[in-house]
């Protein structure tokens, strides 16, 4: 039980860091929530979107194929759409999401600190799986990027 509500809480700060992700104002920081809380659902719908591409690399592999829905341009927005909306339903629509992040900053620091180094973790291993995924995948179906 405490395990699920860590990994529930990390995939609340993955947003809460999405959400308060600002840009100086001089490359138009400064957004409201309107356009703050979009963009963290798509923070953490572009990790799980990565990670699902890695995996769907592996299955590829395993399968010896390439599947089809990977080479329509229309493929990865689909995927992508199917991945948002349950975030942006999970968080934004029930709250849940909006609710965590302004509980955020009255957590122990201790939590805080665990819960931000992680998702550190969870980021940096995501695009290490994602750059390993993508050089099998390349070696195992022989394919050589253009120069």
């Amino acid at each position: 039980m405490l395990m699920i509500r860590f990994v529930k809480e990390l995939y609340f700060t993955m947003f809460t860091v999405g959400f308060r992700l600002r840009f100086p104002q001089r490359f138009g920081g400064g957004w409201g929530p309107d356009i703050d809380t979009p963009k963290g659902v798509v923070g953490v719908t572009l990790i799980e979107a990565v990670v699902l591409d890695g995996i769907l690399g592996w299955v590829e592999i395993y399968r010896g194929a390439i599947f089809s829905f990977e080479n329509a341009a229309w493929g990865p927005w689909i995927a992508f759409l199917v991945l948002f909306l349950p975030n942006y339903y999970v968080i934004i629509t029930r709250g849940q999401g909006i609710k965590f992040e302004r509980e955020f900053a009255n957590l122990k620091k201790s939590r805080k600190v665990l819960l931000l180094v992680s998702c550190m973790v969870l980021l940096l291993g995501t695009i290490v799986f994602s750059i390993y995924s993508a050089s099998a995948y390349r070696h195992f179906f022989n394919i050589i990027p253009n120069n």
